[in-house]
């Protein structure tokens, strides 16, 4: 990866960590080829790799499994915010059958952080479950994808498009499904992988070398 592609990275999570709790649905879907690009097609990674860094990124997010353990069968819709979205500081939310789960949430690992956090690489974040629609989950990598296809206007050859395919439907009922805060929750998930992951202590870092070395 070239000196450029570098400082594209850098500003491209600068751009994200600048994503405010009243953002519009335009720039959210705008925002996903942005996301698509630095998580699912691995810019970021290969940046952070290229600037001599070891391992990969890490990033602090909800972890939903840890709130639902084993009852996601009994899971109508759950969705793992952990974002500052128009007014409403939001961990998770969760609608289910049975009595209340019983999981508690760790102590917790930053200042004004959210319940149930954890620290995840980010090949460990891209497969972490985002939603439950009727006892089915959806992970983050299937959030960006979905929205950046359908949503965002990522052009996708006839064969990708076909191989995503199955991945549209699904998300596409679970979306007709999914409401918050009289919003889209499936737009709600982007805004929080947006704002986790620019505003992570590593893209800080790495914004902020890349700055240095570009002076």
């Amino acid at each position: 990866m070239d000196r450029d592609a570098i400082v594209a990275v850098a500003e491209d999570l600068e751009y994200l960590s600048s994503w405010p709790g009243d953002i519009q649905d335009p720039e959210i879907r705008r925002g996903t080829a942005v996301l698509r690009r630095l998580l699912v097609e691995d810019a970021y990674g290969a940046a952070w790799r290229a600037t001599g860094r070891s391992k990969e990124p890490t990033l602090i997010a909800i972890d939903l499994d840890l709130m639902i353990g084993n009852h996601v069968s009994a899971v109508f819709m759950a969705l793992a915010c952990g974002a500052n979205f128009r007014g409403l500081k939001t961990a998770t939310f969760c609608m289910h059958k049975g009595p209340p789960f019983e999981n508690s949430p760790p102590g917790p690992i930053r200042q004004d952080g959210f319940p149930f956090e954890r620290l995840f690489t980010l090949s460990q974040y891209l497969k972490s479950t985002s939603g439950v629609v009727s006892g089915r989950p959806f992970n983050r990598r299937e959030v960006i994808k979905y929205i950046a296809n359908v949503k965002g206007g990522v052009h996708l050859s006839p064969r990708m498009r076909k191989q995503e395919m199955k991945l549209i439907e699904r998300l596409g009922k679970a979306e007709k499904k999914v409401r918050f805060h009289n919003t889209d929750g499936i737009l709600v998930q982007a805004v929080a992988i947006g704002q986790c992951l620019g505003g992570s202590t590593d893209a800080e870092s790495f914004i902020a070398e890349v700055k240095v070395g570009s002076r």
